[in-house]
């Protein structure tokens, strides 16, 4: 398997490691290979773990990113109702009032932080002039249904702002551990593109370990057609179920699925999650990123060719009922 983006190197790596192995036993008293810059089949097995450790670190941080993200939709939608509510209830009682000129804007529920808190403040700022004004007709302080007060807006609207906190510190912590990841891949790809020249450098073009070389990159060839995939809860099994179109390539391999958490993918958060065969039926089963109602996960299925070339599907995004 070629190196074709984050989620190939330590499939690539495992084909490098048992060839760099056979190498040393071939070479005998002669050996073990070691790479011009001191690098040997331990330092490769290192850095395979290393990209192991951080898939699985990187995973979970993406799923505190989502985690985040969740309590600021759920907010958000709350704190927007509220607002609306609010506008309404100014409009009804103190139409005849400034404070009817001065109420805020509706932010639009999609906006971004700096958008959408700006209006929340606004109506903080004015719910506070209310209740401290003496209004002819009116008997403060002013309250939305339930008995909702400017005290539990306030609150509220200071959960909002801890919880873009959090989420802009999990994303960066996510953006940092990512780094470091792509730091050990330049390191371990270094060292399988030496250790193919060393190879190539220490013994014949004929011999079998020449020729049987693990590839860095994908033969020469075209890249497949996508398939389509489509994707439905299944709610007896508790997991997506992912269905996919036929390829047609002849030089089909397999096809493969990675997934991202949350509802954005991205080739540089992928993971591999499953694989299927020519002869099995086209259907992921997968709750990956999706343990808990309301957790949001996104996925494709990869065409993978014979020659190392691939190509994935459309993306598929699923939120747990």
């Amino acid at each position: 398997m070629p190196i074709t983006g984050p989620s190939s190197f330590v499939p690539t790596i495992n084909l490098f490691i048992p060839h760099w192995v056979a190498a040393n036993t071939a070479l005998g008293a002669g050996g073990p290979l070691v790479l011009p810059d001191g690098s040997t089949v331990s330092t490769l097995t290192g850095f395979r773990d290393s990209l192991m450790g951080f898939a699985s670190s990187l995973e979970s941080k993406l799923n505190d990113v989502e985690i985040a993200r969740g309590f600021i939709e759920l907010i958000k939608a709350s704190l927007h109702g509220r607002i609306n509510e609010f506008n309404r209830k100014i409009r009804g009682f103190l139409s005849h009032t400034p404070y009817a000129a001065a109420l805020p804007q509706v932010p639009q529920l999609a906006s971004a932080q700096g958008p959408f808190l700006q209006p929340l403040d606004d109506m903080n700022s004015l719910w506070t002039k209310i209740n401290a004004a003496t209004i002819p007709g009116f008997t403060g302080p002013l309250t939305l249904l339930g008995g909702y007060l400017l005290a539990t807006f306030t609150t509220e609207l200071a959960s909002l702002k801890t919880a873009y906190t959090t989420w802009l510190a999990a994303v960066q912590e996510t953006d940092i551990e990512r780094e470091r990841r792509n730091d050990v891949q330049d390191l371990a790809y270094a060292v399988l593109r030496d250790y193919r020249a060393a190879v190539e450098g220490t013994f014949a073009p004929t011999d079998a370990l020449v020729e049987s070389l693990p590839r860095l990159s994908p033969e020469p060839g075209s890249t497949p057609d996508a398939i389509t995939a489509n994707i439905a809860w299944d709610a007896v099994l508790l997991k997506s179920r992912i269905t996919f179109t036929a390829s047609s390539d002849p030089n089909l391999s397999h096809y493969e699925l990675r997934f991202c958490a949350g509802p954005n993918y991205s080739s540089d958060n992928e993971s591999v999650i499953g694989n299927l065969t020519l002869a099995e039926l086209r259907e992921f089963l997968t709750d990956s990123s999706l343990t808990s109602p309301g957790s949001t996960a996104s996925f494709k299925v990869y065409v993978v060719l014979t020659t190392g070339n691939e190509k994935g599907s459309n993306t598929v995004t699923l939120t747990r009922p």
